[in-house]
């Protein structure tokens, strides 16, 4: 549905183009691993946005309004534990077990959560803990993710993290490595943009829904324990921009902090539904999901329409944006070439 929408948007603004109706230049970008590396990270580094006027950009959700919240900053790393294997039982002191390590190292971030800002987040996904139960396991690893909305708060705790992987393996009397993923900005909110995209949002008006969908909308609710509202196709209020919004992080990010970025949401499945969960997915499957895609490529379309149109306007959103950023000087994340074909972080 993501690359969907922006694609049908961007048709749509070349058929303009082709009938001689507006003049300029649309450009398409989608993002592979974009949950995983964060590809636009590179695609920014590699100058795929340096002759863009303003970027706009979607994301599935709940209900229909114009995006100006930030998103989480974010980083992530590898932490690898190497001991010495032994027989667990005949000689286990002749072994040195990553395994502990790697659990001294999450009892140590999981007491140090109560020390972090409210705002910061960290979470791990054990990766290998060992392969069998009569090996001292000299092999561990996972995956390890910091989050803040604010990367300047986020890397102090990034910073801390990593450190207390050299504690883990010092108890341990293992060796260890640390090695960077990637990490991605927390989004450059512009308001400026996001007032054109709610006007295109009023204009095209709220979604409506079938009793058919209504009643899928329902038990897709009853099935994740949800209070069975149904859909929310209205069209939302521009909401205040919070400091501390919460919620989750996009590469979309790094784009925004190098060029106006105008973003919306709109909705694809039911109020309350878990997100990164099989509840949405099933949304998106059939006509729910379908009908907000639709809507979101007209919306943007719209939006960058308005856009081609109005010199000005392009100039006030870059105003706000180069206001917003300020001194800030973008440095990316990253360290290395694009893990192409890799698989696994």
């Amino acid at each position: 549905m993501f690359g969907t929408a922006s694609l049908g948007a961007a048709i749509a603004i070349k058929e303009l183009m082709d009938a001689g109706k507006i003049k300029g230049t649309v450009k398409f970008l989608g993002t592979p691993a974009e949950e995983k590396y964060f590809a636009k990270v590179w695609m920014v580094k590699a100058g795929l946005w340096d002759d863009v006027d303003v970027n706009v950009s979607w994301h599935p959700s709940p209900e229909i309004e114009a995006d100006v919240q930030t998103g989480l900053s974010l980083i992530d790393f590898i932490v690898e534990f190497y001991g010495q294997a032994a027989h667990a039982s005949a000689d286990p002191w002749n072994g040195r077990s990553a395994s502990d390590a790697l659990e001294l190292y999450t009892t140590g971030i999981n007491y140090y959560r109560e020390h972090i800002l409210p705002t910061s987040r960290i979470h791990y996904h054990i990766q290998d803990g060992g392969q069998v139960v009569n090996v001292v396991p000299d092999y561990a690893k996972l995956w390890v993710r910091v989050r803040d909305p604010k990367r300047s708060k986020m890397l102090p705790t990034y910073e801390r993290v990593k450190a207390m992987a050299e504690g883990a393996a010092i108890m341990a009397n293992v060796d260890y490595k640390i090695s960077l993923v990637s990490g991605i900005y927390e989004t450059l909110v512009n308001r400026t943009g996001g007032e054109i995209m709610q006007s295109n949002l009023e204009l095209l008006g709220p979604i409506s829904y079938t009793d058919e969908e209504e009643a899928f909308g329902r038990a897709i609710q009853k099935a994740t324990g949800k209070p069975e509202v149904g859909m929310d196709g209205k069209v939302h209020p521009l909401k205040e921009t919070e400091e501390n919004p919460g919620g989750g992080s996009t590469d979309v990010g790094d784009v925004s902090w190098n060029v106006p970025n105008i973003n919306l949401g709109v909705t694809v499945a039911p109020k309350g539904t878990p997100w990164h969960s099989w509840a949405v997915v099933a949304c998106g499957g059939m006509s729910i999901g379908h009908k907000g895609m639709i809507h979101a490529s007209k919306a943007m379309g719209m939006t960058m329409l308005d856009l081609f149109e109005n010199p000005k306007m392009v100039e006030e959103v870059k105003a706000e944006f180069k206001t917003r950023k300020g001194d800030e000087v973008y440095e990316p994340m990253i360290d290395g070439p694009p893990p192409i074909g890799d698989d696994k972080p």
